[in-house]
């Protein structure tokens, strides 16, 4: 069966963002227990929700809800006339403290989309005709109303609906779905989409999702499959699960949900991970026994890697500890060329020899987390060094233009008239020719490599290889929330003092803490359950940050180093005391002043003038405990002066 989402869509609204899950055997009439369970954790959420919106106002204000309303209003359909799905239940919710019990199906569903103010709807796959599609209605189109009759409306062109091959399945995008998708105690294979919209609430889509496909199989024994649509990946597939050969009706009234113990492979196919291509091809080859050639690549276009990069590389851990064939590929060809999956401007071309310098200190880094013995260490020079331009050409005709410039960032930068290179154009190509000549039977990456390893299939299908599966892993921010940069001075590496990590791993937000434990660290997932109930109950998050800190240091430095780590911070920052073993710097010739700029970098405090002006100017330098304003200041300098970066780097003028 096949989802998609029509073009005409997408050029109305290109942040449209769809997750989606199937749900196949599920026992929608349980043990009478989890019944129940369901039906509390309903009412749990409908009751939240009401001490988070005491009123329409505040609802309509928020900007998960607003968005659909702005949609709508684009669309010339009345918001506040035909309420978007999670508008319409959450009002529900709110004026009457409940919302009605239907299954335990539609009763799950309902308090995700109430959790997570996502519409979410739910369709029965035994009854759809043909394929599912999000596009705009044509003459013709009808649709059943869920008003228990047997009589169908007519749709009007150009309203914007779910269908199948034989009728709309839902009205007005997420308005109210018909009686052809209505989910009973007898349905068995459901599909739910998730709509959201990139850079709002893409997160929550992606959550959301999981958490259905974690729920659906540990409470009604279901098997789930997540993928996610946007732009530039507008389908997804899946087989059709076979009807049952026994009439629904005949289904017993209670029916104990299929459990199975989670073991290694479900954990390695789970923690962390955002998206698999395909979950039931990974999890087939996983259980074979095979041994799996499994890759990497990483272009070293800088000199440290950041915990953001960590999270494949613990990945990669998990596949090498079940005994699978680890491939680290170091991108020195194509890092020069710089991979534009995430940008918006083009990336300036590095030269060999700034990318046979920044590899050098990879392996190093790579191998704090991986086991260095078990791994086959690779470099894309090996081929690409030798392709002759012709071979180059020959390799690009297996893709278009279009397949390329159909990407978020290229379609993005190409409306708004900003130029694209033709190197980044055809990167997609040369890391999917990567898999190619690596035989890789899997490929890692973020969410934002999804394109480049789907070209990696592509490529091995052309040259009679078995394609690649593609496990795509959570992408995390910074501890402030945004991207991590360098250029922000937000990162978090993994080979920077102990001292450093652990201060910043403190002030990570709250609401990051347990992705954090999941996708940087391998602590037990119970036990990760434990600490996030305990914080839900009113335990301190300050608490739980210092745990996710001293694992993180112990990880990269050892135990006793993250002791040192806590026990300094305890000192320093919040008793306040200044270090006992503060470097030392007798500026040369005796001289009595320096330029502000000139003083933190020989003081190693800075690493540039540049970025010793960005400290000053944001307030992170102080002397002798007075901050200074300007970075161009000529300071005075005499014994003992004490000059402090932040809350942890200092430095001691010695004179004499």
């Amino acid at each position: 069966m096949r989802f998609s989402v029509a073009p005409q869509i997408f050029e109305l609204f290109p942040k449209y963002y769809v997750g989606g899950v199937v749900a196949s055997g599920v026992n929608n009439r349980p043990d009478p227990a989890i019944a129940e369970n369901a039906r509390q954790e309903l009412q749990a959420v409908v009751t939240e929700l009401g001490q988070r919106f005491p009123g329409n106002a505040e609802l309509t204000a928020d900007p998960f809800i607003s968005i659909w309303r702005d949609a709508f209003k684009t669309l010339g359909i009345k918001a506040s006339e035909f309420l978007s799905s999670v508008e319409a239940l959450s009002r529900r919710a709110i004026k009457t403290g409940s919302v009605p019990s239907i299954n335990p199906a539609v009763d799950l569903s309902n308090a995700l989309s109430l959790k997570y103010l996502l519409p979410l709807g739910g369709h029965d796959l035994d009854l759809i005709q043909g394929d599912l599609e999000v596009r705009m209605a044509r003459e013709g189109d009808v649709f059943s109303p869920p008003d228990g009759s047997d009589t169908t409306e007519t749709v009007p062109p150009g309203e914007p609906v779910y269908a199948d091959d034989a009728e709309v399945r839902t009205r007005r995008w997420v308005w109210r779905e018909g009686r052809k998708a209505r989910i009973t105690e007898n349905t068995t294979n459901i599909f739910f989409p998730v709509d959201g919209w990139v850079g709002l609430n893409d997160g929550q889509v992606r959550t959301a999702c999981e958490e259905i496909a974690r729920l659906f199989e540990e409470k009604l024994g279901a098997t789930c499959h997540v993928f996610y649509i946007d732009e530039a990946h507008t389908s997804a597939e899946w087989e059709s699960a076979a009807p049952s050969d026994k009439p629904k009706i005949e289904m017993p009234a209670v029916l104990p949900p299929v459990k199975r113990e989670r073991d290694e492979i479900d954990r390695l196919l789970t923690r962390g991970v955002a998206g698999i291509i395909t979950a039931e091809e990974l999890e087939a080859r996983l259980r074979s026994g095979r041994r799996l050639r499994v890759k990497l690549g990483i272009d070293p276009t800088g000199p440290r890697i950041h915990i953001g990069r960590s999270v494949a590389l613990q990945k990669l851990r998990d596949f090498q500890r079940l005994g699978h064939q680890i491939i680290m590929l170091f991108g020195t060809f194509t890092g020069q060329i710089g991979d534009a999956s995430d940008k918006q401007a083009t990336r300036p071309m590095l030269t060999p020899a700034q990318v046979e310098s920044n590899v050098q200190d990879y392996k190093q880094q790579v191998s704090l987390i991986l086991d260095p013995n078990e791994v086959e260490w690779r470099y894309n020079t090996e081929w690409f060094n030798q392709m002759s331009f012709q071979k180059g050409i020959e390799l690009m005709t297996n893709f278009t233009v279009a397949q390329m410039i159909e990407r978020d960032n290229f379609n993005d930068r190409f409306k708004a008239g900003k130029p694209i290179s033709l190197q980044e154009i055809v990167y997609p190509v040369l890391q999917g020719y990567d898999s190619v000549m690596l035989h890789s039977d899997v490929e890692l990456g973020g969410t934002d490599q999804m394109f480049n390893m789907m070209a990696g299939r592509q490529l091995q299908k052309v040259f009679g290889q078995e394609p690649q599966s593609i496990l795509m892993n959570k992408m995390i921010n910074a501890p402030d929330g945004n991207k991590m940069s360098t250029s922000l001075g937000n990162g978090v590496y993994i080979t920077e003092p102990a001292k450093d990590q652990y201060a910043k791993m403190l002030r990570t937000l709250d609401a990051q803490i347990f992705e954090y434990f999941e996708t940087l660290t391998r602590v037990p997932e119970p036990e990760i359950e434990e600490m996030r109930a305990a914080m839900d109950g009113g335990e301190n998050p300050l608490h739980f940050k210092k745990r996710l800190a001293s694992a993180l240091v112990a990880q990269y430095h050892g135990e006793d180093a993250a002791r040192e780590a806590a026990d300094s911070f305890e000192r320093e920052i919040v008793n306040k005391e200044i270090p006992t073993d503060i470097p030392e710097f007798n500026p040369a010739g005796g001289l009595a002043e320096m330029d502000l700029r000139d003083l933190l970098v020989e003081t190693k405090l800075a690493a540039s003038k540049k970025e010793a002006a960005r400290f000053v100017e944001q307030g992170g330098i102080t002397i002798d405990g007075e901050k200074p304003a300007d970075p161009k200041a000529k300071v005075s300098l005499h014994d003992g002066m004490i000059i402090k970066r932040g809350n942890r780097h200092y430095a001691r003028i010695k004179l004499s």
